[in-house]
């Protein structure tokens, strides 16, 4: 999973979606599972969040490869 790539769009997976806040957000994946659709969402918005901040601040990350 790459920086660049949507946390929020609809063309995810569950898998990917749940991935993207196990990587960025440090959720365990037994944490990401039992979300609701609803709460999913509202953290990927958090990891876009995240992901924005990461590209301004030009910290060296794999991500951002």
């Amino acid at each position: 999973m790459e920086i660049n790539k949507d946390a929020t769009s609809t063309e995810l997976t569950v898998q990917d979606k749940n991935w993207e806040l196990m990587s960025v957000l440090g959720m365990n994946w037994s944490e990401t599972v039992t979300l609701t659709n609803d709460d999913r969402d509202f953290l990927l918005g958090k990891v876009e969040i995240v992901k924005d901040h990461i590209k301004r601040q030009g910290q060296p990350s794999e991500l951002l490869k």
